[in-house]
């Protein structure tokens, strides 16, 4: 597989970060995309994303490069501290102490974005009316570090509506500290998430250019 140059330059041409979503390949295949950014790409690359602690075991990527985001298991969450800086996808109050006290015994820290649910036919995740409640206690703890937030909309929808979304959340951001940052899913609508100043954009397999 190749690296899609055309993604990465109009990253290099925004203010949006890159975070690319290595999930979908094994440890051969991520180490060659891996090896395919060069140093100037370093300025847009702000990790990988991975989803499955057996991958994590498995790839052994670098701590501070590797983020995690999915359903967190509380029997996986030492494995996912271990393995990961950064935890996109936190959702449950009840995780935020049991993450600090792991983090406390293995002598490490983890930045966390608290996950989002702006799909009104969803009902799981963080509704925007509780982040406050979440806020408060992150802020009481010493080993997570609170980033901002993680969003879940609907996979389908037109570009208007997807801006709509885009809006929307830079609204709730506004609401609280603007210089938070904004992680959000959007393979197929990276180019929207870009012109709309989202800060970290989540891309997998439009990433690569199939040989």
């Amino acid at each position: 597989m190749k690296i899609n140059r055309q993604l990465i330059d109009d990253f290099k041409k925004s203010e949006s970060k890159l975070l690319a979503v290595t999930k979908y390949w094994n440890l051969e295949e991520t180490n060659d995309l891996i090896s395919q950014f060069s140093e100037e790409d370093s300025e847009v690359l702000i990790g990988l994303w991975e989803n499955r602690v057996s991958s994590l075991k498995e790839k052994e990527l670098e701590r501070e490069a590797t983020h995690f985001i999915w359903n967190i298991q509380s029997k996986e969450i030492k494995f996912i501290t271990k393995y990961c800086w950064t935890i996109h996808s936190l959702d449950n109050i009840k995780q935020i102490r049991k993450i600090n006290d792991i983090c406390e015994k293995q002598w490490n820290w983890v930045k966390v974005f608290i996950q989002i649910n702006i799909d009104a036919t969803k009902e799981w995740w963080i509704s925007p009316d509780k982040i406050t409640d979440f806020m408060t206690i992150i802020d009481d703890t010493e080993n997570i570090s609170l980033m901002w937030f993680s969003a879940i909309w609907k996979s389908e929808c037109s570009e208007e509506e997807r801006r709509e979304e885009f809006k929307f959340l830079k609204e709730i951001r506004s609401k609280y500290l603007q210089n938070w940052l904004i992680s959000a899913w959007t393979s197929r609508d990276y180019k929207i998430a870009i012109e709309e100043e989202i800060n970290i954009v989540r891309v997998g397999k439009s990433l690569i250019i199939e040989d």
